[in-house]
């Protein structure tokens, strides 16, 4: 690879990122691509310290990354160390441990130096990960959400059902049942069913098993009626509104992100008022970017659902191609490298 200036830090399966680089080379700018997942089996680290400093590079497939001469980072979806299946189950634990320890380090050389950009700080990204940190302060700024319990008691769940008068919605908080990278073995399709819901409705069929949600927090929520839905993506402070219309097909009416039904979507409009919210909450969490969601009622209240602090967006892009959020992301980049 030639000099790269940008790292990507991420994992394989990740096309938005492949799409970015590849925009940002015709740009002037080439991208380093790494992903922890290889450490230690198809990737290593060189690390030394000498006269006060670290000299660090990483050796991957594609080849060698310089980290002295990096001057951006984009954060993406990296994934955790893979180390060899033929370790024990003591050794295998410890061998990730200390691989992701010294990855950290690298990460956090990068963060103290002020000439690195960052989109956007793994920290903040974690932080700002939290669903109910972010309804807090969003809340705080003037954004309502729909009313909330998160428990692992079946009382709490029934007493919440009763007082949404039947009409409530489980809502998966960290993402599909099972993603890939969280288990020693490798990923396979099934592990994920595309048009598995992440947020559906409650029924009286689903209480009779209400039991089950002791063997872990869950989220539910009451349900909100929708005229439609808009995902507000923000670089900066550049906002980029697309309107989702979710209730014409009975597939989506509840969750958008289904993979066997995409909805119809078009460029939509923000409230000055939300919009300020938006830019106010990135900014307290100290993010580069964010994609928000929000339901819009039948009375035209907008409903603050979350926050993606790394949420996928160029699927906006290719719904409503007036929306150029590539060409945003990679002014950004270039500017900073």
């Amino acid at each position: 690879m030639g000099k790269a200036t940008i790292l990507i830090v991420t994992s394989r399966w990740d096309t938005t990122a492949y799409a970015a680089a590849e925009i940002l080379r015709r740009n002037g700018r080439e991208s380093a691509f790494f992903y922890p997942e290889d450490i230690p089996l198809r990737a290593r680290i060189d690390s030394v310290f000498r006269q006060g400093k670290w000299s660090n590079k990483l050796h991957t497939e594609d080849g060698l990354i310089d980290l002295d001469d990096i001057k951006a980072v984009w954060w993406r979806k990296p994934y955790v160390s893979r180390p060899s299946k033929s370790l024990s189950r003591v050794e295998f634990p410890y061998a990730r441990r200390e691989s992701e320890y010294a990855t950290r380090g690298l990460w956090e050389l990068l963060l103290s130096d002020p000439e690195v950009y960052w989109m956007s700080d793994p920290h903040n990204i974690r932080k700002a990960g939290n669903k109910m940190v972010q309804m807090t302060k969003g809340a705080a700024h003037g954004l309502t959400s729909p009313k909330t319990i998160i428990t692992n008691d079946p009382e709490d769940v029934r007493r919440f059902y009763d007082e949404c008068s039947g009409k409530m919605v489980f809502k998966s908080m960290t993402g599909p049942f099972l993603l890939p990278g969280e288990v020693e073995d490798e990923y396979i399709p099934e592990t994920f069913v595309p048009g598995m819901p992440l947020v559906r409705p409650f029924t009286d069929e689903d209480m009779e098993h209400v039991d089950s949600v002791r063997q872990s927090a869950c989220m539910f929520q009451e349900l909100v009626e929708k005229k439609h839905e808009l995902r507000v993506t923000v670089f900066e402070d550049q906002i980029f509104t697309c309107r989702i219309e979710s209730q014409e097909n009975e597939l989506t009416r509840h969750d958008w992100r289904r993979q066997d039904s995409l909805p119809r979507a078009t460029a939509g409009e923000l409230p000055d008022s939300v919009a300020k919210a938006c830019l106010k909450l990135l900014d307290e969490f100290d993010l580069r970017f964010g994609a928000f969601d929000f339901i819009v009622t039948p009375d035209d209240e907008h409903v603050f659902l979350e926050v993606n602090p790394n949420g996928q967006w160029l699927f906006v892009q290719e719904w409503v191609p007036q929306l150029r959020l590539m060409q945003a992301f990679v002014d950004i980049m270039v500017r900073n490298s």
